[in-house]
């Protein structure tokens, strides 16, 4: 290679250690930047929820703030920011993004996660294995520090320890007096570790985790470190009229007064308000009836219905039923009429989806044959409100006798226990008037009976 073609090559090489050299962190700004819009392949999808989001609000954010740590208290976001020579702490009106109040780290310092513990905030670094504390929140003057013995990623508490991520799969638990370790979790979805845990929140007893190079938040037990749901913010951040593309989503913040969530990015230009149903309350099965089994004989009805509630007035609930898998496609109400011309055990499911989360109630329902009426048979009360049942034994048997009304539901135990051979009479208490059904056990065989009560 002649000289005239080498020394383009060594002057850009000198070029790019100078430009290195002269903005530490630089390399971490590419690396982000190139991963920002990869796919993620969230960890145990198979098995867990991935949501997704809706934007509620749109505020302005300084995309010159390389957002580490992000909270919200008293009315406005407090965010820490890192890169060294312009790691910061600040105070920000939410509404305009306009700083209130601002400290300066030392040019030495690599700024990450914070949070607040009794209105004393708390801000991690990346490299130096030191945390600083600020007392003072309208002056940010640090007061004290503290040593850890890993790299320093994200901050949140919940009601007794801060809770630490590090860049790997472990949460750190520390005393917030003491500021030592006193426990870990490790996270994993569906048994696979979740990797580069980044900046954290604690949000109605689950901690939400930036995960690092990804449009990814996970939903974390904080006692097991179970992940048990995603949310994909992918999409979130438009590349419109962007002169420089931003870094990572890297930003949670909770306004527990208010119920709001927000996140935003590493020099992103804008931070949202955004909405889940983690946030908004899923739907829930207040009650499922008749209780799981039910009994009752071919070609009649069983009548099965849950009762829901969903404190989002805004949420629409589908309701999908199915019997041994199949959905039956003309069920859509609280409500179900289950018949079997044949004799059977099914499986009947209702979900109940509001478009994002779901809740689910399951029957299993036993239709058998009327037993022969030589071996069990029925004679009412004069009264008309006690029954009594004749059983004919040919061998000493196991004997279950349960009485349960039109819907499905358990009415009453006639009998539990050993009899012997012979002929027995079981009465069954009394009864309101309607139709029921007798369900025998002998030594394990099930069979059923159907009868009406007429009170007098």
């Amino acid at each position: 290679m002649r000289s005239s073609q080498i020394r383009p090559v060594l002057v850009f090489s000198i070029v790019w250690i100078l430009a290195v050299t002269a903005l530490p962190g630089f390399a971490q700004i590419m690396t982000e930047h190139n991963r920002a819009r990869t796919s993620y392949l969230f960890p145990g999808a198979d098995s867990l929820p991935v949501y997704g989001y809706k934007v509620i609000n749109e505020y302005p954010h300084d995309s010159n703030a390389f957002t580490q740590g992000l909270i919200y208290e008293h009315g406005a976001l407090y965010e820490g920011t890192g890169l060294y020579g312009s790691s910061s702490l600040r105070k920000v009106e939410l509404e305009t993004g306009t700083v209130l109040k601002m400290y300066n780290l030392d040019d030495s310092y690599f700024g990450e996660g914070i949070t607040m513990w009794n209105d004393t905030l708390i801000q991690l670094t990346w490299l130096s294995y030191i945390g600083f504390v600020y007392i003072e929140l309208e002056t940010f003057q640090p007061v004290d520090s503290f040593s850890y013995s890993t790299q320093g990623w994200g901050l949140t508490h919940d009601d007794t320890c801060l809770i630490m991520s590090d860049g790997s799969s472990r949460l750190h638990y520390l005393d917030p007096q003491t500021y030592e370790e006193v426990g870990y979790v490790d996270v994993q979805a569906d048994g696979i570790p979740v990797m580069y845990l980044n900046e954290l929140e604690y949000a109605q007893g689950k901690i939400y985790a930036n995960v690092w190079g990804s449009d990814s938040i996970a939903l974390i037990e904080p006692e097991t470190g179970n992940v048990t749901e995603w949310l994909d913010l992918s999409g979130i951040l438009t590349d419109q009229c962007l002169s420089f593309q931003p870094g990572v989503l890297n930003g949670i913040a909770y306004d527990s007064e208010n119920v709001r969530l927000f996140v935003t990015g590493k020099s992103w230009p804008e931070l949202f308000e955004i909405e889940v149903d983690p946030m908004n309350y899923p739907p829930e099965i207040i009650s499922s009836n008749p209780p799981s089994p039910c009994y009752i004989i071919p070609d009649s009805v069983l009548l099965l219905d849950v009762l829901v509630r969903d404190p989002d007035p805004e949420d629409s609930l589908f309701y999908v039923w199915s019997v041994n898998g199949v959905v039956d496609t003309s069920a859509h109400d609280t409500c179900y009429l289950y018949s079997s011309s044949t004799v059977t055990t099914d499986t009947v499911v209702v979900n109940i989806d509001d478009g994002m989360f779901f809740d689910s109630s399951t029957w299993v329902v036993i239709v058998s044959n009327p037993v022969n009426e030589n071996l069990f048979s029925i004679s009412a009360n004069p009264s008309g409100s006690v029954s009594v049942f004749h059983i004919a034994l040919c061998e000493s048997c196991d004997v279950g006798l349960q009485l349960f009304d039109i819907s499905g539901r358990m009415v009453s135990t006639v009998f539990t226990g050993e009899l012997p051979t012979g002929m027995h009479s079981l009465c069954s208490g009394e009864l309101i008037t309607g139709i029921y059904t007798a369900r025998l056990s002998l030594n394990g065989e099930i069979s059923t009976l159907r009868f009406t009560v007429l009170k007098k």
